[in-house]
């Protein structure tokens, strides 16, 4: 639905007719003005005809859009580069917990056949375990002295 929307333009108020929102258009009209305040600005007291007025902000409007297309085409393809990179690390991250997971079982087995050696062990007579009894360190020879 079209609306019409008040905006000021070099000190002159124009009236547009849009179906824009109003913020949108008054962000454009604010940006020509500010363009054509830097136009009069550079002109240093020589004032430019109406035409060659409208070509300058005409080129002065297309840098800026070229420029930001420009950017926005870099922007682009860093994103690609992001999204790939993001898919790899997501490869490597399903890989890493599926190693993860295998380790965790390895662990988990390694883990009930400590309990059931230990448990074994406990369970032998003292002369069933073949353990050899070592000194404790406060018996032992120093020097082949004791």
């Amino acid at each position: 639905m079209s609306k019409k929307v008040d905006v000021v333009i070099g000190g002159k108020v124009f009236t547009l007719v849009s179906s824009e929102e109003e913020a949108h258009l008054q962000r454009i009209a604010r940006y020509i003005d500010a363009k054509m305040a830097e136009m009069a600005d550079g002109e240093q007291g020589m004032p430019l005809d109406d035409r060659v007025s409208s070509l300058l902000l005409a080129l002065n409007i297309s840098d800026d859009y070229y420029k930001a297309s420009d950017r926005l085409a870099r922007l682009d393809v860093e994103q690609e580069k992001y999204i790939t990179e993001l898919g790899l690390l997501q490869q490597e991250n399903s890989l890493l917990t599926e190693q993860f997971r295998a380790l965790q079982g390895e662990y988990t087995r390694l883990q009930k056949e400590h309990d059931q050696f230990i448990e074994a062990f406990d369970s032998a007579k003292p002369q069933e375990r073949n353990v050899v009894q070592l000194p404790r360190p406060d018996q032992r020879k120093v020097g082949g002295f004791r």
